[in-house]
């Protein structure tokens, strides 16, 4: 991958996220407590869905708060401690909502035993500072585990009032917290922010949080003679009955001295306050129970089955960089301290399991049987995994992807018409390969192409059944195309039935063809089993995907022609858009220069919005997308003429 830098930053904010948040984050905590040697805090993270990521975050990093009135105002620090954090993430609002996103800090814990947790606070009302520095609630809790060790320090910081709590905006809710404190003595607090005043509640008689101020849920308690044990609590999903219920199990919860049992009774407790699937805000995706005394973090997720477990003293030990666990993945089981990476480097024991493509659900894409048609189109989907950190995007992360249905919409659905679309999930690399060393990108692709070919061999053993079949993909799908082709097609039997490739948004080189003269690059609209090529751009972009010795063919002709071809010869540009499918036709001339596709002039537009200018890369398919079409019904019926 080339010119990685600037394609990174440009790709992560071309490429469309859409995180959906619900009106309300319901949580619940149980702190338990007994002498020196348990000290244990149980919570359930309740939302709509269960996208989030374990981060371990190593000491010496800078970071900065999220937002802020300017970049000069974010407060930023330099973390002095390792820490194991859970976090969620949101869309950002405004013009750009969709193009990146928030995190929010849900629960953590550090190397010298200082935890924190997280709540929705609706009442929050932030208090002025004298200082310009400011720093959003998402970030707060990495601030506070990055620079303190005890309760009492990161309280002593909070009320110095040297920095601007503010709330986090994001494109569902504005993100407002109270937070929750413990530290390896067995100290505690409660931070709240009402009516413009800190509030601190020091080692709560009842400790319990849920998502009301703290004093007016002890209010609420009173009403409730189930606090003493004597009548049924009440079995509502909000915030003061879950309070009322985590009082009551907590208050009846057997004494122990030993913190094993405390963490099992810590996912006890947490089941009377959890949320059950079919409530409108959501339910309990998340429980984590932490020990504190020995930084051991347990926790199961509501696409699990079992629980797992982190021992942050192991982790600190073993990893030199920071890195993120996806908490969408199913096979989080047991001791997962080892899935952190131990360096900056492709570390296989993070991999995600690989897909069953017996499994249907494995499959974006799958064809009714009643609407079968005589070609079959095999499309491998570009990159859509920008987040969490990690080295591949695990498939049931995949599954609640928007990007991927997206790049189904706006690129293999030019083959509708003509073809079967069948387009499966896979283990794509994450958007950082484009920086990372040779080893490490290429082992990356490597876990991602086995999917793809493991793929294809499934598709052509138990869904082809012989027919004619054409190979497409875009960007990083086109790239692991290229290589099937490489790998795969010495084979006459599927070099004959291979009407055509679209290797649309990757660079075909000479080099590619090497040695793999059935690799050949279209010089005619009517060739088949030829691969069409090219990667949209202006003359003189702010960047680009081509690289030195690239050829190009031109969509507007489908065959190699470096000379300049009209717009007249442009079928139609096709945008989805929220309004509905825009097509435009006559949209753009173009020329191949140098292995790049080259239109005239510059296309930005309410439709195609580039984070440089010149650079189109997210819109090889939609600006050429009639074309495409055309071209694909053209080389089919050349196809059966010759193969009657």
């Amino acid at each position: 991958m080339k010119n990685s830098k600037k394609i990174l930053v440009s790709l992560a904010v071309l490429l469309v996220f859409s995180f959906t948040a619900s009106t309300v984050l319901a949580c619940s905590e149980v702190f338990i407590k007994s002498g020196q040697n348990v000290i244990v805090s149980s919570r359930n993270f309740d939302f709509m869905n269960g996208r989030g990521f374990i981060r371990f975050s190593q000491a010496g990093e800078y970071k900065t708060s999220q937002i802020s009135s300017d970049t000069k105002r974010a407060l930023g620090w330099l973390s002095k401690y390792p820490s194991i954090s859970f976090n969620t993430y949101f869309d950002k609002p405004g013009p750009e909502k969709g193009s990146s996103f928030y995190v929010a800090g849900v629960d953590g814990i550090n190397i010298e035993g200082f935890k924190v947790g997280t709540y929705f606070l609706d009442n929050s009302s932030f208090p002025d500072s004298p200082t310009e520095k400011t720093i959003d609630v998402g970030s707060f809790m990495q601030y506070l585990l990055d620079n303190f060790k005890s309760v009492d320090e990161a309280i002593r910081d909070i009320e110095n009032n040297n920095y601007h709590v503010i709330s986090l905006p994001t494109g569902a809710l504005e993100v407002k917290l109270h937070f929750f404190l413990h530290d390896i003595t067995g100290k505690s607090a409660i931070v709240e922010f009402i009516r413009g005043r800190t509030n601190i509640i020091y080692d709560p008689e009842i400790p319990v949080l849920t998502n009301s101020p703290y004093l007016e849920s002890i209010e609420h308690i009173n009403a409730y003679e189930a606090a003493k044990g004597k009548d049924a609590v009440p079995g509502g999903k909000e915030s003061l009955d879950r309070f009322v219920r985590a009082a009551y199990y907590w208050k009846h919860l057997p004494a122990t001295v030993n913190a094993d049992e405390a963490v099992k009774n810590g996912f006890s407790v947490m089941q009377p306050p959890a949320v059950s699937p079919g409530f409108d805000h959501g339910f309990t995706q998340w429980t984590i129970v932490t020990d504190i005394k020995s930084k051991h973090v347990y926790f199961r997720t509501y696409n699990g089955l079992s629980v797992a477990f982190i021992d942050l003293e192991k982790v600190e030990a073993a990893s030199k960089a920071s890195s993120d666990i996806d908490l969408l993945r199913t096979d989080l089981s047991g001791d997962i301290s080892g899935m952190f990476s131990a360096s900056e480097e492709f570390d296989p024991a993070g991999a995600p399991p690989a897909p069953d493509y017996s499994d249907k659900s494995n499959w974006i894409s799958l064809p009714a049987g009643a609407s079968e048609k005589a070609v079959d189109v095999f499309f491998v989907h570009p990159t859509t995994y920008f987040f969490p950190n990690t080295w591949n995007e695990s498939i049931a992360f995949a599954k609640q992807n928007p990007n991927v249905t997206m790049s189904i919409k706006n690129q293999a659905s030019v083959f509708s018409s003509s073809c079967n679309v069948y387009a499966p999930h896979y283990r794509d690399a994450h958007i950082k390969v484009l920086e990372a060393s040779e080893k490490s990108k290429n082992e990356a692709l490597n876990l991602a192409y086995n999917d793809v070919e493991r793929a294809f061999d499934h598709y052509i053993t138990h869904f082809n059944r012989n027919k004619p079949f054409i190979l497409a993909g875009h960007s990083q799908g086109s790239n692991l195309l290229l290589w099937l082709l490489q790998r795969k097609f010495s084979d006459p039997g599927l070099q004959k039935r291979l009407v055509a490739s679209y290797i649309i948004g990757w660079p075909v080189t000479a080099d590619d063809m090497k040695d793999n003269r059935y690799i050949k690059i279209s010089r005619d609209p009517k060739e088949i089993g030829a691969v069409i090529t090219y990667n949209t751009q202006t003359l003189h972009p702010e960047m680009s995907i081509v690289s030195p010795g690239a050829i190009g063919v031109n969509p507007l002709t489908m065959d190699d022609t470096k000379k300049m071809v009209s717009k007249q010869k442009h079928l139609g540009a096709v945008f989805f858009t929220e309004k509905g499918m825009i097509e435009i036709p006559n949209y753009t001339g173009a020329q191949t220069v140098n292995g790049a596709l080259t239109v005239p002039y510059n296309l930005e537009s309410e439709y195609v919005q580039t984070g440089y200018k010149g650079f189109y890369h997210q819109y090889d398919y939609n600006i050429f997308y009639r074309n495409i079409e055309n071209d694909a019904l053209r080389r089919i019926k050349e196809y059966f003429k010759k193969n009657q």
